[in-house]
């Protein structure tokens, strides 16, 4: 028996070998989809994990008044400490074009040679940078002018450095995220550009939990203030954690979710092929039976069908899904300032994929080939194809060959429903990830529509006489002046060393406020009057995850203690967690408001103003925020759209299976057709006239479907991002798209098996057994 039985399988995949080649080709999508993910996910966490501990981090960096080598001796000797370093971080700004600056965060390292804490490698150049010269990250080189920069401190004047070579920090992310530039230097060029003494105090502690750092750091600032020294602030970072690794985990596992969901519906489609060619063996397995073969012979046979399928989809899957993995993986780098010292993908990524392909087709093939398995031989021999279904007979009104064509439709009501649930399940993912794109567009415009300014110049002291001066500039609309302050929400922060991620800040808003919108969430916007109201953004959830209008807050600005109300809440895109106040409360504080927020046509004009008037200044344009917000997320809306491309390719192919298996099972039917009269053209237009209905109801069920689907990713983005959901957003060209592609998708489906019922003679057809 076991030569007929395998002679049999060799035949029956040959004869097929385009349903062969089609369920090949799915499921190998799939275990592409799932290998790639997998693959870059296990690179990404290894390296970022590999690159961000072998910076040596900090544990936690207190900034001071001064910090000398005697006093970090000191520290070193302390309990809880096992190192210590002296550093110092300051941002300056540095001149790009005639009348145009730019950020540039400079870190002052006394000590090249001997790197313990915070550590950076050398990439060119010479190290240490001589004096008058500065080391620049390499993500950083399309940031910073080549040839001699002009660079200026806060309250000093400009001086110019010459890049001598380039560093890699990948502590820090890419400079073209965050629009800025970053660059190394000794102190004596720090002094050089008037710079102050050291500020910084980083050390490593015995403890590895955040409780017991934040603990040693607390005990550590006591200790600091009671020998004189003032502790402004004290940053202990998530310990170990780069500064993207919760994102990078957490949108990782949304692509894997889409992955799985995609090899799930390549599963669903071996089994509407296994399912269509049982049918159409069905009285082959009559015969089997007939002469001796069990229940379990017969499944087993199929079964074998489909291990050999997925062996053979392994085959092309798991190198493509590696190689797909890899090249993510490296996009993930570059995304995230890393270096891949190794691609290697480990093995379980390998077995994790080779028994979705063999193991996923089997059990959900389980089902067809069990029932058709254990179908008796009168049954079989007996079955004469479909049967009549009663719901599409009470359809009416339409021209016969439309009718005819939706009564098919609905003859194998079970099938339909597998059909369309693969066609609408494909449909959806492509139309969520267009949707989520859609969303964080209109998100991010939203946030810029608020923003009523042009610029924001943040000057080293308070000057009413610049901004008046401002004020008349040509293409100037309006000028405000605003107070900013880094305030902590209790005696520990969690900034990291770049000093914007984890940051927190108090804004003192001018009374007569316009050129900020924000939407309110929950309470109520300040008001002229209010003393000690605060109004938090969405970020602030971070250092603040409780708080909510009515509620009392203490936080410190630079060691001093304020209390106040919490009267609202407001949704603000692009800015770390801020708290609002009036500029009266902020100046009662803090020092004198001396941020401008600028509203003009030529922002050009203000930076010459600024120039003629010596005017030491840091300046932020609106387009650059946008382009650094859209920088952190254009990878991932790429790879979600890609992987909803591979499931609506598998949905086109799992409607192509069943048309062609609704084709066979409908042979002898086309054969009396022709008897009675109908044209090969009739037939043609009753094969496409269904696979077009079925394409058709699947966008529709696509659409709603992606509804929920759309709101889930939305709310898991957007809470990372911004946290705040985005809004549901449907994209019109994400229907428009899908409907073109689920129209001329599904008549190419039915092409095929359209044109073959159309050639059939009645004589061929009514042969057919």
């Amino acid at each position: 028996m076991s030569r007929p039985r395998w002679r049999k399988l060799r035949r029956d995949m040959a004869l097929a070998w385009g349903r062969t080649v089609m369920m090949v080709v799915a499921i190998a999508a799939g275990v592409t989809g799932i290998g790639a993910v997998l693959s870059a996910n296990a690179i990404a966490s290894r390296e970022i994990s590999r690159n961000y501990l072998g910076t040596a981090p900090a544990a936690a960096t207190l900034e001071l008044d001064r910090v000398d080598a005697a006093l970090v001796e000191q520290v070193r000797a302390r309990p809880g400490i096992s190192d210590a370093q002296a550093r110092a971080t300051v941002t300056a700004r540095m001149r790009i074009g005639p009348d145009e600056w730019r950020g540039l965060v400079l870190f002052v390292v006394p000590d090249f040679d001997h790197l313990r804490i915070a550590t950076f490698t050398r990439e060119s150049g010479a190290w240490p940078p001589p004096s008058g010269t500065m080391l620049i990250e390499r993500s950083a080189r399309d940031m910073v002018p080549s040839g001699p920069v002009e660079v200026r401190l806060p309250g000093g004047e400009s001086r110019t450095l010459t890049v001598s070579g380039t560093v890699h920090d990948p502590a820090l992310a890419p400079a073209w995220q965050e629009r800025a530039g970053y660059g190394y230097i000794t102190p004596q060029t720090f002094a050089a550009l008037d710079g102050g003494p050291l500020d910084e105090l980083k050390i490593r502690t015995q403890a590895t939990t955040q409780d017991g750092i934040t603990r040693t750091s607390r005990d550590l600032a006591a200790w600091l203030r009671a020998q004189g020294h003032q502790v402004h602030e004290v940053q202990v970072p998530p310990p170990g954690k780069h500064p993207h690794e919760s994102q990078m985990q957490a949108l990782m596992l949304m692509l894997l979710i889409f992955a799985v969901l995609g090899l799930v519906l390549a599963g669903i489609l071996v089994a509407t092929v296994i399912g269509g060619m049982l049918v159409q063996q069905i009285r082959q397995i009559g015969v089997m039976k007939a002469v001796g073969a069990r229940t379990g012979q017969i499944a087993g046979l199929y079964a074998v069908q489909v291990l050999l399928l997925g062996l053979a989809a392994a085959a092309v899957g798991v190198p493509a899904g590696t190689l797909a993995g890899r090249a993510y993986a490296d996009v993930i780098a570059d995304l995230l300032n890393l270096d891949l010292h190794s691609r290697a993908v480990p093995l379980w990524v390998y077995a994790t994929q080779l028994a979705a392909a063999v193991l996923v087709p089997l059990l959900v093939a389980a089902v067809p080939i069990r029932r058709a398995a254990r179908i008796t031989v009168r049954e079989a021999i007996s079955d004469y194809g479909v049967r009549p279904e009663t719901v599409s007979a009470r359809l009416t009104g339409l021209s016969r060959t439309l009718l005819l064509a939706l009564r098919n439709a609905f003859r194998r009501r079970a099938r339909l429903a597998l059909t369309l649930g693969l066609l609408s399940a494909g449909g959806a993912l492509f139309l969520s990830g267009l949707n989520v794109a859609a969303a964080w567009q209109r998100t991010v415009d939203d946030g810029m529509a608020a923003r009523h300014y042009d610029m924001e110049v943040r000057l080293a002291a308070a000057d009413p006489a610049l901004v008046e001066r401002i004020r008349t500039t040509p293409g100037v609309t309006r000028v405000e002046t605003w107070g900013r302050a880094p305030t902590t929400a209790g005696d520990v922060v969690s900034t990291y060393p770049d000093g914007g991620h984890g940051s927190f800040s108090l804004r003192g808003v001018p009374e007569e406020s316009r050129v900020l919108d924000l939407p309110v969430t929950s309470g109520r916007w300040l008001r002229p009057g209010d003393t000690n109201a605060v109004v938090l953004n969405s970020m602030a959830a971070n250092p603040l995850p409780d708080a909510k209008p009515g509620d009392m807050l203490t936080l410190k600005l630079d060691g001093r203690a304020s209390t106040w109300r919490v009267v609202g809440t407001v949704r603000e895109i692009g800015s770390p967690a801020t708290a609002y106040v009036t500029k009266t409360a902020f100046e009662q504080h803090a020092d004198p408001a001396r941020d401008l927020r600028i509203a003009t046509s030529d922002t050009a004009a203000v930076q010459r103003t600024l120039r003629d008037a010596h005017v030491e200044s840091a300046t932020l344009a609106t387009t650059e925020l946008r382009e650094a917000i859209d920088g952190h997320i254009f990878v991932l809306i790429g790879a979600l759209i890609a992987l909803a491309v591979l499931m609506a390719i598998v949905g086109v192919l799992g409607l192509t299976a069943a048309t062609g298996t609704s084709v066979v099972e409908r042979t002898r039917e086309f054969a009396v057709m022709q008897a009675i009269g109908a044209t090969p053209r009739t037939v043609l237009k009753v094969v496409l006239g269904e696979t077009v209905f079925i394409g058709v109801l699947s966008w529709l069920a696509a659409t709603l479907l992606a509804l929920p689907l759309s709101w889930a990713i939305g709310n898991l983005l957007g809470d990372l991002a911004f946290r705040t959901s985005l809004p549901l957003t449907l994209s019109p060209l994400a229907l428009a798209l899908w409907a073109l592609a689920a129209i001329a998708g599904s008549a190419v489906a039915g092409a095929a098996p359209a044109r073959r019922a159309a050639r059939l003679t009645i004589r061929q057809a009514l042969a057919y057994v």
